[in-house]
């Protein structure tokens, strides 16, 4: 353990300084947070000026300690002390802290600001990808220990650790002993509507005990010796740790120790009295050059001290995470004949062949799922280079976690559940969305075909409502050969999150390889041609069985066209889209078995929707089909009546 620090003048001048400079900016905004801004600057400056070991021109640099403000109101406080750092943050910067396009936005952004490392604001997620970072470093180390080597920092505050994700991922970091992950809690007891004790009463440190953290206290939240200390302690313990720093909110201003501080700012003679109870003399969002050259010389003098990758482990560390074009699988008939979870199932093992660095898991589903490596066993304290994650039944902690493991770099992540479920994960999937990152998520039992565990079980508006995310490829394959090349899109994609929709039931066997591609790249591709169909039948996933089906028995001349990915197919040219659907006056019929707002721009004007509207039934399979329509005759029967009007 290195030599503790005592809580210098020039320490306490250096944090005033960044206090003030955070506010500076939130008044010149007329917005922001002030509360965390004076409470936890502290913390922040221990952590980038003598501890963290990052590269502020290199900000991506391979093996860096990673920090994560899960508290994403406090942003303020973060561009100020990245900009000390010496990140590309200019005073101009600071000056347009939630202004339009400018690099400080209203809360952390990945991809906007140098050193922002997660976009976090919605209260919680960032610790969940912390924990993913840190699972990722983990086993990153384990495969490669002179390559990959580094700390996951967070800082949290009451409302992270009131949010149910919390409780999710803290249980799977203890479990999972993830020594190399240090959250701070800036415990100041006050929320934004008032005292926590109005809505909490939860000692959150025999909590975060009894997961398995070590936990640890620093008893003033102003005394950086107390902060240095419990971070140089943490870093010797086999399990997580949490620091509880005790704070004020708000403390030196106005509203001092009061919820009003967490989000009102301070008025211009406000931050002219803050600035004289701290003894600052205030400069247009900047910092003294003594300051500047404090806290960069000492991360300067981190970085060179950090040890150098073994040349052999490192050149094999860049030829696994190397990018490599995936070969499809042959599906055998025997394969093709399967429901579409075991066949995706079967082409994830091929794929697992071809990249080393693809792992995942479901939350404890992997019997139903199928989204395993076979012949893999589980990621664990016992052997980290495993390829198995057990998530356990923590649907958006997974979705979280799988963010912070795409985040850390160099892995491709999947899980996997029951479409149904995928409302617990859509606050998940929006930051994979908002971060673009190829996360890849699997959901099966994709319908009514759910059967006898009824309604709950039963996906009627979760799918249309994955397609409403910005920036997110939702699958949902009609064939073998779509599967395989779906998966195949979502192992290549670089920037968007990709969602997998998979049946329980069979899917069908027609199609090759190209028509596969075709569908899933251009979103939509015919199944069955005809040069002067009176109807295009349009369907996805298990319907273009359905759709199959309804074609040989309708008397009219008729194209089918499977369409897994609804929003790529509307996304393109109308060139492009008529050259699948042409537009030769066929009438277009949409059948899915699930909510029919939002087909309308596909179907036209005159086209027919058929679908389900409304919450299902416990019931075997295909009663439920026979009840709800989705039978051969019913969907005949409504196209000729159609038709005819």
């Amino acid at each position: 353990m290195s030599e503790l620090l005592t809580t210098t003048e020039i320490d306490l001048k250096h944090v005033n300084h960044l206090r003030v400079l955070a506010n500076q900016m939130i008044t010149e905004a007329g917005s922001g947070h002030p509360g965390i801004v004076l409470g936890a600057a502290p913390i922040l400056y221990e952590l980038y000026a003598n501890q963290m070991r990052i590269n502020p021109q290199d900000p991506g640099m391979l093996n860096r300690d990673r920090f994560v403000l899960s508290a994403g109101h406090g942003a303020a406080l973060l561009y100020a002390t990245l900009y000390a750092a010496g990140f590309d943050i200019k005073p101009s910067d600071l000056s347009q802290f939630r202004t339009l396009h400018s690099k400080t936005p209203g809360h952390p952004e990945k991809g906007v600001t140098p050193g922002v490392e997660a976009t976090t604001g919605p209260l919680g997620q960032g610790l969940g990808m912390a924990v993913g970072m840190a699972m990722a470093e983990a086993r990153q180390h384990a495969l490669f220990p002179s390559v990959i080597n580094h700390l996951t920092f967070a800082l949290v505050g009451d409302g992270d650790l009131m949010e149910g994700v919390s409780h999710e991922v803290a249980s799977l970091a203890g479990q999972q002993q993830l020594s190399k992950l240090i959250v701070l809690y800036d415990d100041n007891d006050v929320t934004l509507d008032g005292s926590k004790s109005r809505s909490d009463t939860s000692n959150q440190l025999q909590r975060f005990e009894s997961y398995g953290w070590d936990i640890r206290h620093v008893a003033d939240g102003n005394d950086i010796s107390m902060i240095h200390d419990a971070i140089e302690n943490a870093k010797l313990s086999p399990e997580p740790t949490l620091i509880a720093v005790k704070n004020i909110i708000g403390i030196h201003g106005p509203f001092e120790n009061s919820h009003r501080a967490h989000g009102t700012p301070l008025t211009a003679k406000q931050l002219e009295d803050l600035s004289a109870v701290l003894d600052v003399q205030m400069t247009r969002f900047t910092l003294d050059e003594d300051i500047l050259s404090s806290i960069r010389t000492r991360i300067k003098h981190r970085l060179s001290t950090m040890p150098f990758p073994r040349k052999a482990e490192l050149i094999a560390y860049k030829q696994q995470m190397a990018e490599i074009p995936l070969e499809l699988p042959n599906l055998s008939e025997h394969i093709k004949s399967r429901p579409g979870r075991q066949i995706a199932g079967h082409v994830l093992q091929q794929f697992a062949k071809q990249m080393p660095q693809i792992w995942g898991g479901s939350a404890d589903l992997v019997a139903s799922t199928q989204a395993e490596i076979v012949g893999s066993g589980l990621f664990s304290p016992d052997n980290r280079t495993e390829r198995n994650i057990a998530f356990g039944v923590r649907e958006f902690g997974m979705g979280s976690i799988m963010n912070g493991i795409a985040l850390h770099g160099d892995t491709k992540i999947f899980g996997a559940t029951f479409l149904a479920f995928s409302d617990y994960m859509k606050a998940a999937i929006r930051l994979s969305a908002l971060q673009k990152l190829p996360v890849i998520y699997v959901f099966t039992h994709d319908s009514l075909t759910v059967g006898e565990d009824g309604p709950t079980h039963q996906p009627i508006e979760q799918l249309m409502g994955l397609r409403l995310i910005p920036g997110v490829d939702v699958l949902r394959p009609g064939t073998a050969e779509e599967i395989a090349s779906a998966w195949q899109f979502a192992l290549s994609s670089k920037k968007r999150p990709t969602v997998l929709i998979l049946s329980r039931g069979v899917i069908g066997t027609q199609g090759d390889k190209l028509s596969g591609q075709l569908a899933i790249q251009h979103g939509a591709t015919q199944i069955v041609a005809h040069e002067s169909p009176e109807v295009n039948i349009i369907a996805s996933g298990s319907e273009v069985q359905l759709a199959l089906a309804v074609s040989q028995q309708l008397q009219q001349t008729n194209r089918v066209i499977s369409m897994p990915n609804m929003t790529r197919f509307l996304a393109q040219s109308s060139d492009s889209k008529a050259e699948i659907i042409p537009k030769d006056g066929a009438k277009n019929v949409i059948i899915e078995a699930g909510t029919t707002l939002g087909w309308q721009a596909v179907a036209g004007d005159n086209g027919l929707v058929i679908g389900i509207d409304e919450f299902g039934l416990s019931a075997k399979p295909q009663t439920l089909l026979d009840t709800f329509g989705m039978t051969t005759s019913c969907i005949v029967a409504k196209i000729n009546q159609h038709l005819e009007k």
